[in-house]
């Protein structure tokens, strides 16, 4: 098999190392019959892979011309402090800094082996050439939702709160850069996070599927600590996508090798606890295959305390909305100052993300229609919101933090459980509800980063 991609790298103008990524992902949709031939195998996932590199080389060839990585040619390693020399006297420094938002899309959707976007993503961060646009490198983190992480930390006796634990999703580094140049990222990054946050450890994995050792995850300081299985699933049209992306996915036909949990210490009391420890943590796949976000914070949605929140996300967004945050269809409607008409949409992302990051709350992206009875109250016919609980239960939760976009309704933020709400004569219809994960490639996302991009990085 191994000439055939190298072959078929050579003739569309990729790597080979990224062409072999792609055939290794979409291997395991192949059951046991298809593997009797390698040839036969090959040729069932060639097209996929094929097309997965090439969209991935695209945007590359553009990527490096905005990260201006020709600067780089001949330069095999970075030192610790970030400086660079040349043989013609020419000296510089990259820069570490957060990836805006739109930058960081544009990386996990699009340059990213897996080609999906982590709609959680609370940091980011890369280095950065003098007037780059681009990262060379980048390194993404989200908090830890699910409890097999949770698992693996206590199987080593290591005791640690969610909002502790950070883990780092996303990881990519352009072609042709230095071999020291994602572990000095990473710490960098590392070194961000323990500035701004409490977190104890940070979590990632490395897949030995795909061909990955872990070699800049070991550099940077991280220890190997639990063997995971990996859930790879597929698409109808036969490609790979995450599992958080669809649960209407088809799942893989073959027993693939698991994925290798590691850990690093942030503060040194952690670093020490992480030095000690020893062996690989088993994680059974009835464990791995749980998707409950980890300990749900419960949340009286009735306080003063919970209005009082909302009344906060709502004057916080208010001062970033901007023409090009609201809906096309307001574009050419004078607007005043604040006017929540055509934010609904950016404004009920931001919250979703905001719910599950801060509070550990799992939302619902709602569309549909909101109206009333109250005379003098007008109806909006295309609105968004958010909702927490079944969508069949009566007894979810509203939060819409642009009620007043109804005319006549001077009323902020709405929220309520639903049955309640349709008691009082305010109706919501949702015609599509959508999960977090599901966001990134909704309509509205482009709008949201330009809003996540005007809010600046999280501190």
């Amino acid at each position: 098999m191994r000439p055939h991609i190298e072959e078929d790298a050579e003739t569309i103008g990729v790597p080979a190392r990224t062409f072999e990524i792609q055939v290794r992902l979409h291997l395991p949709r192949l059951d046991r019959a298809a593997l009797g031939s390698p040839e036969k195998a090959y040729e069932a996932i060639r097209v996929h892979a094929i097309i997965r590199a090439a969209e991935e080389q695209q945007s590359a060839r553009e990527a490096a011309y905005q990260a201006h990585a020709s600067v780089l040619l001949n330069v095999d390693k970075v030192r610790r402090d970030l400086s660079l020399s040349f043989t013609d006297d020419y000296r510089t420094t990259l820069r570490f800094d957060d990836v805006k938002p739109a930058v960081g899309h544009q990386i996990q959707s699009r340059l990213h082996y897996l080609r999906s976007e982590r709609a959680d993503t609370l940091y980011q961060f890369g280095l950065h050439l003098p007037g780059a646009t681009m990262p060379l490198t980048y390194v993404a983190f989200s908090r830890c939702d699910r409890q097999y992480i949770m698992d693996a930390l206590a199987g080593h006796g290591l005791k640690a709160h969610h909002d502790e634990i950070l883990v780092l999703t996303r990881m990519h580094g352009l072609a042709g850069i230095p071999a020291n140049l994602m572990s000095l990222t990473i710490g960098r990054a590392v070194r961000a996070i323990k500035e701004r946050s409490d977190t104890r450890f940070v979590i990632t994995a490395f897949n030995p599927m795909l061909g990955f050792e872990g070699t800049s995850f070991r550099a940077a300081g991280f220890r190997a600590i639990a063997s995971s299985p990996v859930t790879y699933a597929y698409d109808r049209r036969g490609f790979f996508q995450t599992r958080r992306i669809s649960r209407k996915l088809f799942p893989q036909r073959l027993d693939t090798p698991n994925n290798v949990l590691m850990i690093l210490g942030v503060p040194t009391a952690a670093k020490t606890e992480v030095a000690a420890l020893d062996g690989l943590v088993e994680i059974p796949p009835e464990v791995h295959s749980r998707v409950d976000p980890v300990h749900p914070s419960s949340i009286d949605f009735s306080s003063t305390e919970w209005h009082e929140w909302l009344s906060g996300q709502r004057a916080l967004l208010e001062n970033h909305w901007s023409d090009s945050t609201a809906h096309p269809k307001y574009f050419e409607i004078p607007r005043e100052e604040a006017d929540p008409r055509g934010q609904c949409g950016v404004a009920s992302v931001w919250l979703a993300r905001k719910l599950r990051t801060d509070l550990r709350v799992e939302p619902t992206y709602c569309f549909g229609r909101l109206s009333f009875d109250a005379a003098g109250v007008g109806d909006v016919d295309h609105h968004c919101w958010v909702e927490i609980g079944d969508g069949a239960d009566p007894r979810r939760t509203v939060i819409d933090l642009t009620g007043d976009q109804a005319r006549g309704n001077d009323v902020r933020v709405i929220t309520g459980p639903h049955e309640e709400l349709r008691s009082r004569g305010i109706h919501y219809e949702p015609t599509s509800r959508l999960p977090l994960d599901a966001l990134p490639t909704d309509r509205v996302w482009p709008r949201f980063l330009v809003l996540d991009d005007r809010l600046g990085p999280r501190r």
